[in-house]
Parts: structure tokens; C-alpha cells; sequence
């Protein structure tokens, strides 16, 4: 791919005879993505589409993909096109500046088969996480990318890991791990406690990566007494939490979490929450966390905020069957309490469960709507913790929060995979406190922060609010602002050419998507044209789907194995 300007340009290949698609998603799979496909048996014509939450394709009103050129040769398929970053459509993905390794970057989804038109893929389907404002010419895949710059700024790692733990056999268990910096210390040389975390990344068992739901880590006073509620709850500082799909955190040059410098951080404390449905037992885990330091201390600590309801007051309440929205709110007087100055909010997380649907992290200013962090469509077993696409932007004291969960089924709020939660989580810079609590607020109301809660129960999809899959480009009356998903499609046809411009509660290192760069054999200029067969060089490194990435005259394969 390559960005000039305002244009996004990009080529796909596949080896298949009848159709490739390829699609920029919200979450990293098919709900909430913005697809493109080409099909063989029209091959002037790119098809521009979109899917929610029910797995249809369904055609934009708005075609806003360019074919550029195309090749159909020796069962391959690569096509090249272009569209803009932003199209202005709200049944696009817009694509954003996704350069900083400590944002979310950009997610892409390919499928591809050998029917005459777009059919179900099977096991033809990829995806992967890209940078695509990065530089260029970098060979390295997401993981690899991270990996290299904790590598260049920290002065080593520790790790913190179950030592063989038995995962029991029943659906949900959370299991507490603690290390104290007695324990710790061996693993970065002696007695300093000028150690600040500045990255971390999940230490997974492969042999039971599918057990581990996710991991929640915090700072702790001590590995005792730091279970349950009480002021201890309100003390425990989130210093990083993972979920599937993510490969890990850095954070900016000037900001870290110092770790074992006072009362408050002298253990480090992990929450693995395990969802065995099938109560299978016999299964040995040594997951954990490995944690990337400096010994240098960094210009500002960083703290999380969180919202909603991370203290799970909810415990036991019921959600109603059907579509529901619960929605939580901080007032203004808790950021007052805590914020003597703006403070950087870097990133936003947004977690849920199975039968969530959509979630909203607003901050209000002067009774307005200021900034919005939203996952359109949720997509939990895609990313647990959902990370937005956004820019840093700064808090001020008087700033009030309001977290929107949104439940597709009935269910009850709890620990397990099935049951739900609803939490925001915000990474700021610098950290503050009051009376030595960090800046936090949980419902249901307590010291020094209370959150109101209300639900309310939706008559159809058009309350979810949700924009991604409206019309685009075309103003609707509020009464035609969204639909009901229409009844399953099982093919899409192209438009015409003239049209196509439980033990306690709460939110693992192998990456998650095995990639690299390599060289691409083949450059395309004009429709069903190759300087070089295609196949050679990809058969030999027995490649099934691969993105092409243009580069001027030149060209880089970005390949997913399957």
C-alpha cells in the first residue's frame, strides 16, 4: 500500500479463480469491517460493502473504491485500487494516523474463493494488524515492530508467570498471581528500585491460549490482604490489562509506570481470568506477563483511569432479553477532586462480553460532548479490551465521563465470558491522586467519587445509535436513520459499472498473527498485465494469501500464512 495525500492506494492478491475481497475492520474481523472485493467474472468492477453484526455483506450506497488495475493469471487473483482516507461515508472505516506504536493500529481482513460470485470463504479468510502510516520500507510485522522498540529503550525485562497452574475444570475461574519485589528483584539485578515500567507484553502458554480470557495487572501495596473490597480495592493501582488480539504496550518516550518506589507498588499483582465452557481438565498453564523497564526514571508517570462499572457493583443484577443500554456517569466534581492541571489521556480501552454490541467512552466539557471513543460493532471474541484509533487528547478538571454499554441478549452482570461487564479505560499521563487513592471512579458511588447508573430497555436497532452501516453521503429523517438487518444474504452482485466511483471479579508471549515481508515478484501496471508470474516465488514459500503493498514503481508482499 502507499498514502499520498488524502488517497489510500493499495493491491491485494489471492490464489483463487473466482473472487478476492479484502477489508479495513473495526475490532479485526468481519463485524464492524468495510470491505472491497473483485470478482473474476466482472473484472472491470470493485463491489464497496460493508458488514455488521450478522455476518451479511451488504452493498454501500455510496461506491467510494477506484479499480486501478487488475490481473486474473495462472489461478491468481491481484487487483489494485485506491480510495480516499476519509470517504465521508458512513459505511466506511475511516483510515487513520496509526504511526505511534503506542496507538491501536489499523486491522485489515482478506477472503477469497473460487465461486463465480462472493459466497461464504470457509477457511479462506486472514487478518492481521498494520501500521499503515509506518514507515515503508520496515519489513517487521505489528509484534515484531513492538518487540524491536521495547528492546531499544529498556534496559531489560522481568517476568511474572504461573508456574504449571491446573486450570480447573469448570467454566469460569479467576486465578490471582503476586510477586513481591523481594521475589522480583534476582530477575533485574540486585536491590535498585529505580525500575519504571515503560512497555509490556502477554506471555501466553500456546497449548492453552484458548483458556485464558484475559489478564488484568496492578500494582499492590504487598502479595497480602489485596483480594476483595474494602479501601485495598480502591488502592490497587491497573498498570496493564490484556485480552485476545492484542500484542502488547509501549508507552511514549517520556512517560512510564514506576514500579517499587513507594508504600503503594511494592508487588505486582495479575488477574488471569480462565473460560474453559467445556469444563475440559488436565489443561497446565504458565501464562503470564513479561514486563519491560528502564532504569532511568521518565519524565511523567502514567496512570489508568477507569469507568463504568471495573468494580463490578452490578454483581448479580439481570439484564433484560433483547437489546439494552446501560449507561454510567462520573460528574464533574470527581475530576475537580483530582485534576490541578490537564492531564494526556494516550489511549482508551473498551471491554464487554459475548453479548455486547456497542460502546461508547464520552467526555463532556461545558455540558458538550468533547471527545467520543466507540467500537461501533463489538466484537469480543475479536478484542475483549477495544482499543479506538484516536489521537492523545488532554482531560481538565470539571470533566465529567459517561461510559454506554450496549447488550444484545439477556444475560446477568458477572465474571464469565457469558455474563457481562461494561468498563472504560483511559492511559494517562501525568498520574494523580487524592488522599492517596488514584484517580478513579466506580459505581456504585463511594469515596471520593460516585457514578449514577440508568438502563434502559431498546424497541429496536435504531437505539443503539450506532453510525457505521447507515447511508452514507445522504441525509435521512430520524425515523429512517437505521433499519433492522435485512434477511441473510448469501451473495452480493456488483453495482453498474456507472455506479461504481469465579473466585473475585474483573478485565497473555506468542503473537497472535504469524507475518513477515518479502520481496514481491511481480509489478503491475495495466488490467491483466505481469512483468512475472506470480506464483513462483509465493509457491515456494507456500503462501495461501498475501497482501501486496505498492510502493511507486516497486512492490513489497505483506504475507499472512495460513
Amino acid at each position: 500500500w502507499k498514502i499520498t495525500g488524502d488517497d489510500f492506494h493499495v493491491a491485494f492478491a489471492t490464489m483463487a479463480t473466482g473472487w478476492a475481497a479484502f477489508g479495513i475492520a473495526e475490532s479485526g474481523g468481519m463485524f464492524g469491517a468495510d470491505v472491497v472485493s473483485f470478482t473474476t467474472a466482472n473484472p472491470t468492477v470493485l463491489v464497496d460493502g460493508y458488514i455488521l453484526d450478522d455476518r451479511q455483506v451488504r452493498v454501500d450506497t455510496s461506491q467510494d473504491w477506484a479499480l486501478i488495475s487488475s490481473v486474473v493469471e495462472d489461478g491468481w487473483i491481484i487487483a489494485e485500487a485506491t480510495r480516499k482516507l476519509d470517504t465521508g461515508d458512513t459505511q466506511d472505516n475511516t483510515l487513520k494516523n496509526d504511526k505511534e506504536l503506542w496507538g491501536a493500529p489499523s486491522r485489515v481482513i482478506a477472503a477469497w474463493g473460487d465461486t463465480e460470485s462472493m459466497s461464504y470463504h470457509g477457511d479462506n479468510r486472514s487478518s492481521s494488524s498494520v501500521r499503515l502510516f509506518a514507515d515503508p520500507s520496515s519489513s517487521s510485522s505489528e509484534s515484531e515492530a513492538l518487540l524491536d522498540m521495547l528492546e531499544k529503550h529498556s534496559d531489560g525485562y522481568f517476568d511474572v508467570v504461573n508456574d504449571a497452574f491446573e486450570i480447573p475444570a469448570q467454566e469460569t475461574k479467576y486465578k490471582y498471581l503476586c510477586k513481591s519485589y523481594d521475589e522480583l528483584k534476582e530477575q533485574f539485578g540486585g536491590d535498585t528500585t529505580d525500575i519504571t515500567m515503560i512497555g509490556a507484553t502477554p506471555i501466553i502458554t500456546e497449548k492453552t491460549r484458548q483458556f485464558v480470557h484475559h489478564d488484568v495487572v496492578m500494582a499492590v501495596p504487598s502479595c497480602t490482604n489485596q483480594l476483595g473490597g474494602g479501601e485495598n480495592a480502591f488502592k490497587r493501582e491497573q498498570i496493564y490489562g490484556w485480552a485476545p488480539g492484542e500484542h502488547g504496550m509501549i508507552l511514549p518516550d517520556n512517560v512510564g509506570f514506576p514500579m517499587f518506589d513507594s508504600e503503594f507498588n511494592q508487588a505486582i499483582l495479575i488477574e488471569i481470568h480462565y473460560n474453559n465452557p467445556k469444563r475440559i481438565s488436565g489443561m497446565e498453564d504458565s501464562s503470564g506477563v513479561r514486563f519491560h523497564y528502564t532504569s532511568t526514571k521518565r519524565e511523567y508517570d502514567a496512570a489508568m483511569l477507569q469507568l463504568g462499572d471495573p468494580m463490578l457493583g452490578l454483581r448479580g443484577v439481570a439484564i433484560n432479553d433483547g437489546l439494552t443500554q446501560h449507561e454510567f456517569t462520573c460528574g464533574g466534581t470527581c475530576s475537580s477532586l483530582f485534576l490541578d492541571e490537564p492531564v494526556t489521556v494516550l489511549w482508551e480501552k473498551l471491554h464487554m462480553h459475548k453479548t455486547g454490541t456497542r460502546m461508547v467512552n464520552e467526555v463532556i466539557r461545558g455540558g458538550e460532548v468533547f471527545h467520543t471513543a466507540k467500537v461501533e460493532v463489538f466484537d469480543f471474541d475479536q478484542q475483549g479490551g477495544f482499543q479506538p484509533q484516536q489521537d492523545a487528547y488532554q482531560l481538565q478538571a470539571g470533566d465529567s465521563f459517561r461510559t454506554t454499554c450496549y447488550y444484545k441478549d439477556g444475560t446477568v452482570f458477572k465474571e464469565g465470558s457469558q455474563e457481562e461487564m461494561c468498563i472504560g479505560f483511559m492511559l494517562y499521563y501525568p498520574a494523580k491522586k487524592f488522599a492517596g487513592f488514584p484517580f478513579f471512579c466506580p459505581y456504585p458511588g463511594r469515596f471520593p467519587c460516585a457514578e449514577e447508573y440508568v438502563s434502559t430497555d431498546l424497541s429496536d436497532y435504531e437505539g443503539l445509535g450506532r453510525e457505521f452501516g447507515t447511508p452514507g453521503k445522504i441525509q435521512l429523517s430520524n425515523d429512517t436513520l437505521f433499519s433492522l438487518p435485512q434477511p441473510p444474504v448469501t451473495s452480493i452482485e456488483p453495482p453498474s459499472p456507472s455506479n461504481s466511483n469465579t473466585d473475585e471479579k474483573m478485565p497473555t508471549s506468542a503473537p497472535i498473527t504469524s507475518s513477515q515481508a518479502t520481496e514481491n515478484p511481480t509489478s503491475t501496471s495495466k488490467a491483466g498485465q505481469a512483468t512475472e508470474n506470480p506464483t513462483s516465488k509465493a509457491e515456494s514459500a507456500k503462501v495461501h494469501c498475501l497482501f501486496v503493498i505498492a510502493l511507486s514503481s516497486a512492490a513489497v508482499l505483506f504475507i499472512t500464512y495460513v
